[in-house]
């Protein structure tokens, strides 16, 4: 009698959780798509001109310790980044409980000059720590578009990134008013180690090949994947944007973003 109680005690205690988990993911779920019908994610749509690239020029990206921007893992060239919030987020973790899935980018560039680099980052729900795609070893990733187009002038309003374990991005969109007083949309970036942050998102361009891959094309239109395989919630999603030279008048990146369901 006694253990039967005991059992009975335990399977309770494994609904509650099993409850309690479903209505937070739920909750999560549903701030993700923004009251949008589950069905028909929402299509989130952007567009960076030259003005949008605000930091620059630099040789490495955002981490606890400078990345390379280029294929490989030196830091090297001089490269201009502009970073676009992507509206949709990906979801990992088991699909007993969540409808876990990874983000589509649709992009179309017009006047690329030199090479493109994509790269991407979020921020964990609650306290912002922040993660990348890893640059080097087992599970690299990245996306690299190369154009034709002949460069333009620098852009007088970038400015290069100060190396640390916390940035301030200002964000692609934002304000461009030559006015100091004017707020600029910004987001901010923490990587708590070297070493970490670096296992649970990825850019593919085969949503199968869910650790990533590193993709090198002359298509100025195409599409690739965000992955996300970790165990923690994403609440904000940021596409990286690295040009290798000062790109021309006409340059201009269209980006569609929206979440895809796994088919497991």
């Amino acid at each position: 009698m006694e253990f039967r109680r005991r059992v009975m005690l335990a399977v309770g205690v494994l609904v509650v959780i099993t409850a309690v988990s479903f209505l937070i993911d739920t909750a999560v779920w549903e701030a993700y798509l923004q009251n949008n019908d589950p069905a028909a994610p929402l299509l989130h749509t952007a567009t960076v001109d030259r003005e949008d690239l605000r930091h620059g020029p630099q040789s490495w990206r955002p981490y606890a310790t400078p990345l390379a921007i280029g294929p490989g893992d030196i830091p090297s060239g001089g490269w201009y980044l502009a970073f676009v919030e992507l509206g949709a987020v990906p979801v990992a973790g088991n699909p007993a409980l969540s409808r876990t899935g990874s983000v589509r980018v649709d992009y179309r560039f017009t006047d690329l000059a030199g090479t493109a680099s994509f790269s991407v980052y979020g921020l964990r729900v609650g306290d912002g720590r922040t993660w990348t795609n890893r640059q080097s070893g087992y599970g690299t990733s990245g996306y690299y578009v190369s154009g034709t187009a002949a460069p333009g002038e620098p852009p007088r309003w970038a400015s290069p990134l100060q190396e640390g374990d916390r940035y301030t991005i200002e964000m692609a969109g934002s304000p461009r008013s030559v006015d100091d007083d004017v707020v600029r949309d910004t987001r901010t970036f923490w990587f708590e180690r070297v070493g970490s942050g670096l296992d649970a998102l990825h850019i593919t361009a085969d949503q199968a090949a869910r650790a990533g891959q590193v993709t090198e094309t002359a298509d100025l239109e195409g599409s690739f994947y965000i992955t996300h395989t970790g165990g923690n919630v994403i609440g904000d999603l940021l596409l990286m944007v690295a040009v290798d030279r000062p790109q021309p008048e006409g340059f201009e990146l269209l980006l569609e973003s929206t979440f895809v369901e796994d088919r497991r």
